[in-house]
């Protein structure tokens, strides 16, 4: 088997050994000799992304040969250098090999025998056939290699059927050629599918269908078809296991390009409307839909690659949350919301130990951060291009004065004149603005709107509600409300998100006023993670049942050298925070034994799960098996909190103490039956549960929660809310998401 091969043991260890060999060639051309066929502005960045990203996914593949012709590189992509490179894999590969083949560039059908050619940078569109390389010879060439397993990536002008039209900012890979000669389509296809059928192992992936344009995006660096390929080989499309397949890498692309395309549109559909209130005619032209195609037939599964290991080290979205009026339960839920679903990294003004009179220097580091942030490059020319989002949410009242200056008066009397949030809105540039102005019972914030717009060159866009005196709330629940209940796949654009605020907020007798301006670049409020979310939940989950048996495998009798564990400690009675410091300490034979208790006292659910969870606090995963067996031991609270305190280290009792008292006398119950802790969990603690949970992780909440009952039916109400913490990718936020729920 194949390094793209089936997923089968035998498969593995090829990967692992290297007996198998992936080759790979990428081939793109921007500059073409003949001036009939125009330049083209990021085939060689995408063949250059392309190579970076697929050695990252395949580093697991110790035997493999990356060739790379493009203009920049050290062999330009002439038909020679090609036709050499296909001849020396064809020669060389064998039967267990794999070959994945990539071409960025013009494509074009010969008028005399109507052959579809790759136009190579010394093609001549008077001699196509002899200068350029026809489909059908690049075809035969993989028919007679020994390779079991081939794909092929075609990212042409129209890889669907090889038209070249004119195209503008947001341009297809075009070109001024007449349309009724290059009607490929039917040809093309075809051909491809003949090929398909020849073989198992044949795959081919098309930027776009019939009659479409492949599009590339200035502020993406790339075209769109391989944007989102670098992308999903970076761990996008990879699935629970870390594998990225072929079939998942194509429904990727062809998910995130799609929806790209709609985003895009319903931008521009609400920036032309705002044009229209204004009496301006100029509108913008929508984009033609772009589809990814894929051409296979019983090929299993393909196996490309691994996902690579994490390397951004900072957050491309950011989000600043003044709220003046003392930090009101719905502002404090939205900023955990951005920071969970919105993937934004959060800072909430004002936070204890924090001064009004600190509210400018504050707005000033946010936005000037904002422009400092870089974009996550695989290589100096394959650069992946992130644009920053930097989300700044003001809570305020609007006051006016005579000389048409205007304030927002926030906490302390603290006062921001428009003027000087204008001026530090346009020195940032180089990141998204979303500006949300929540101002109770203003008259004027469409003339905010008009002073703040910038129209800065990322894009920018400006909400601002006015809720009525009796109801200050209304317009930030509403932002929460619909948030909520967004599509956790497809994730929210701003655009649609305005859309739905349109008509929510005006019902409510919330005044709205809006500007968009991002006629290139799509705005997110929600980018869209539940594959990602589910995917880690997944991941943890198993990692939890791999430590379980450890654990298991630790507290067995045979046990004769003792470790030395990690234990956390408490930092006070008012903290439940876990912070970790190593000490020595013995696991004793008391503690190994895995018959089942027989309890002389019992707990109810509740605060079983409370006192171990706070027992983990501070004496790490032992914590179960010491509460399991001390509670044979225990005949009352009292005498189970002081048999418990003596496992901790003495700076740490006290204050152990004093919580578990608390918890127990809440409502003791002494028992002589055995105890059970996987009590059902009752209706009102699942809807806490989904409630605290979409916070961090959105929508999906909901589905987590059920998936995790239906799953595990007897599951405890401790390892429930265990599970639910292990969905979230902050450890932090998970931490906290338990104090919420197991601490009050």
């Amino acid at each position: 088997m194949s390094p793209i091969a089936v997923g089968s043991s035998y498969s593995n260890n090829t990967l692992k050994t290297g007996e198998a060999k992936l080759w790979i060639l990428l081939v793109g051309v921007n500059e073409y000799q003949d001036s009939g066929l125009p330049s083209l502005r990021y085939p060689a960045v995408d063949c250059q992304g392309l190579k970076e990203a697929l050695v990252k996914a395949t580093k697991g593949f110790p035997n493999k040969e990356v060739i790379i012709h493009h203009d920049f590189a050290a062999q330009s992509p002439t038909l020679e250098t090609i036709r050499s490179s296909l001849q020396r894999i064809v020669s060389q590969t064998q039967s267990q090999d794999s070959i994945l083949l990539y071409f960025s560039g013009h494509g074009m059908l010969d008028p005399h025998t109507q052959q579809a050619v790759l136009c190579l940078a010394d093609t001549r569109k008077d001699d196509l056939l002899s200068t350029g390389l026809g489909l059908q010879e690049l075809l035969q060439m993989l028919e007679v290699t020994a390779a079991n397993q081939q794909i092929v990536c075609l990212d042409t002008c129209h890889s669907g059927d090889f038209k070249l039209l004119g195209g503008n900012a947001g341009s297809a890979r075009d070109g001024n050629i007449p349309e009724n000669l290059f009607n490929s389509a039917p040809t093309l296809m075809k051909v491809l599918q003949q090929r398909a059928s020849k073989s198992k192992g044949f795959c081919a992936l098309l930027s776009c269908d019939q009659g479409q344009q492949s599009w590339e995006f200035p502020e993406l660096g790339h075209g769109l078809f391989t944007y989102y390929l670098m992308q999903g080989l970076l761990g996008e499309a990879a699935d629970s296991q870390g594998i990225i397949e072929a079939d998942g890498l194509y429904k990727y692309v062809y998910r995130q390009t799609l929806q790209y395309i709609d985003k895009l549109n319903h931008q521009l559909r609400l920036i032309n409307q705002q044009k229209l209130d204004r009496g301006d005619s100029k509108l913008h032209p929508e984009y033609p839909l772009q589809t990814p195609k894929r051409i296979v037939e019983g090929v299993g599964e393909l196996i490309l690659g691994f996902k690579p290991d994490a390397v951004e080290s900072h957050k491309q979205r950011r989000a600043l949350v003044i709220d003046g009026f003392a930090n009101k339960k719905t502002t404090t839920d939205l900023s955990r919301l951005f920071a969970g679903s919105g993937n934004f990294e959060v800072e909430l003004f004002p936070q204890q130990g924090q001064s009004w009179s600190e509210i400018r220097r504050t707005i000033q580091e946010f936005l000037h951060k904002g422009d400092q942030s870089t974009t996550q490059s695989v290589s100096h020319l394959g650069t992946i291009k992130n644009t920053p989002t930097s989300l700044l949410y003001l809570r305020g009242h609007i006051e006016e004065i005579e000389d048409g200056e205007a304030w927002l008066v926030l906490g302390d009397g603290m006062r921001l004149s428009r003027s000087w949030l204008r001026h530090e809105l346009r020195r940032a540039t180089k990141s998204q603005q979303i500006i949300i102005l929540d101002c109770p019972e203003a008259t004027t914030l469409n003339n905010w709107i008009e002073d703040l717009h910038s129209g800065t060159e990322q894009g920018q866009c400006i909400i601002a509600g006015a809720s009525i005196a009796q109801a200050p709330e209304l317009f930030s629940q509403t932002l929460l409300e619909t948030l909520s209940a967004a599509n956790p796949q497809a994730g929210l654009p701003i655009a649609k998100w305005i859309t739905q605020l349109q008509t929510a907020l005006p019902a409510k007798g919330v005044k709205l006023d809006v500007c968009l301006s991002a006629t290139q670049a799509v705005i997110d409020i929600l980018p869209g993670n539940i594959n990602i979310v589910f995917q880690q939940l997944n991941e943890v989950a198993l990692n939890a049942e791999k430590q379980q048996e450890e654990q298991k495998n630790l507290l067995s009798p045979d046990v004769n050298n003792l470790p030395t564990v990690e234990f956390p400690y408490l930092p006070s009675s008012q903290s439940l925070i876990e912070q970790p410091v190593s000490v020595t300490a013995p696991i004793t034979a008391d503690y190994v034994t895995e018959a089942p208790p027989q309890l002389n006292f019992q707990l109810d659910s509740q605060q079983y799960s409370q006192i171990e969870y706070l027992l983990k606090l501070s004496v790490g995963s032992i914590a179960p098996a010491i509460l399991k067996k001390t509670l044979k031991k225990a005949t009352n609270s009292q005498e189970l909190v002081g048999k418990l305190t003596t496992h901790l280290l003495p700076e740490k009792q006290q204050s152990f103490q004093q919580q578990a008292i608390a918890i127990l006398e809440q409502s003791t119950v002494e028992s002589q039956s055995k105890s059970d802790n996987s009590s059902r969990i009752s209706p009102e603690f699942i809807s806490k549960c989904e409630r605290e949970l979409a916070y961090a992780v959105g929508p999906i909440a909901r589905f987590v929660v059920q998936d995790i009952l239906k799953s595990y039916p007897q599951i405890s109400l401790l390892e429930f809310v265990k599970k639910l913490s292990a969905g979230i990718r902050d450890p932090q936020k998970a931490l906290e998401f338990e104090n919420r729920i197991l601490g009050n």
